[in-house]
């Protein structure tokens, strides 16, 4: 990444930019899912007002969390496939770029394809960061408005971003990228939630020339679309959302809700479904002889009742 004042090329990302954004928002729901911008500062997560040292980037989103959260699971599920001038063919799957008008290159949310290796200093309350890879989607913990000094700087050069788990402290920046310990593969990775965390921010780290403090925003572009899934002390389930809320039977239908994972059993007004369960929702087959009625899912806790009914159609 460069610090070069904008160019004709950066107006012309940021115009496809627009058209992006407005296609995503028609397809991105609220619940459970959150949309990450390539310009979300995430090191000005919690505060009032950005904080980079040359004021680009904005301030990216809270995930309020419940009061007995202890992990959570990501998906990418969504997201913008980019095909700027001077670049490579459009991304095939949900992308970024840091680097308009000097790198020229795609990356996905775990950063592969990126220029190179990130180095981001801690900002005030929040730590720094460091990575293999640039452009990926990254999380941090908060209890409240950032205070007191910053934790350490976790280095996922060393880390690894395969890892099958990870337990972050308040206002520490940990890598995400899609959740997965593979790149677009393998098992879903477990973040642990720490102890008097109330919100969590999702954003992307950065800085010019991807070395030093946080900044260098006004050269991304992109977005990416991102489903997680919470677990709570409690383990039992709890919905949260259904999508569509009606349907044929044999369509697929879209379940979110807290303590999902382990679920045993789908229903539809007590007619048993084929589903499988993600790393962040189930995915349900309405099933033939189902009627207009409530969609029950059966974990090793318990039963969970969606608040209103799905409606079978003819």
């Amino acid at each position: 990444m460069n610090n070069r004042p904008w160019t004709g090329l950066k107006r012309a990302a940021c115009a496809f930019l627009t058209i992006t954004l407005l296609t995503l928002s028609a397809r991105i729901t609220q619940a459970q899912h959150i949309a990450v911008n390539a310009v979300d500062q995430i090191s000005g997560a919690g505060y009032a007002s950005v904080t980079t040292t040359d004021g680009s980037g904005s301030l990216p989103e809270a995930i309020k969390l419940p009061a007995n959260a202890t992990s959570i699971t990501f998906a990418i599920i969504d997201g913008s496939e980019l095909h700027l001038v001077g670049y490579p063919p459009r991304c095939t799957a949900p992308c970024l770029t840091m680097d308009v008008g000097s790198g020229n290159v795609y990356n996905d949310a775990d950063g592969v394809g990126s220029v190179g290796s990130l180095n981001v200093l801690a900002d005030m309350s929040i730590s720094g960061i460091q990575a293999p890879v640039d452009g990926f989607l990254a999380g941090v913990f908060e209890s409240g408005p950032p205070a007191g000094d910053p934790p350490p700087t976790l280095d996922f050069n060393t880390i690894g971003t395969n890892f099958p788990s990870l337990s972050p402290v308040v206002q520490q920046l940990f890598f995400i990228g899609d959740g997965l310990t593979g790149d677009g593969s393998g098992d879903a990775q477990v973040f642990y939630v720490p102890s008097g965390a109330s919100f969590l921010y999702l954003g992307i780290p950065d800085a010019c020339y991807y070395n030093g403090s946080p900044s260098c925003y006004y050269d991304n572009v992109g977005v990416l679309g991102v489903s997680y899934a919470i677990s709570t002390a409690s383990g039992l389930p709890k919905f949260t959302a259904i999508s569509p809320r009606s349907g044929k039977p044999g369509s697929s239908v879209s379940i979110w809700g807290y303590n999902f994972l382990n679920a045993t059993g789908v229903s539809f007004n007590g007619v048993p479904a084929q589903f499988t369960v993600e790393s962040t929702l189930i995915n349900a087959i309405v099933p033939t002889g189902a009627a207009t009625g409530f969609v029950q899912v059966t974990t090793p806790n318990g039963t969970a009742q969606s608040e209103g009914k799905f409606t079978v159609e003819p």
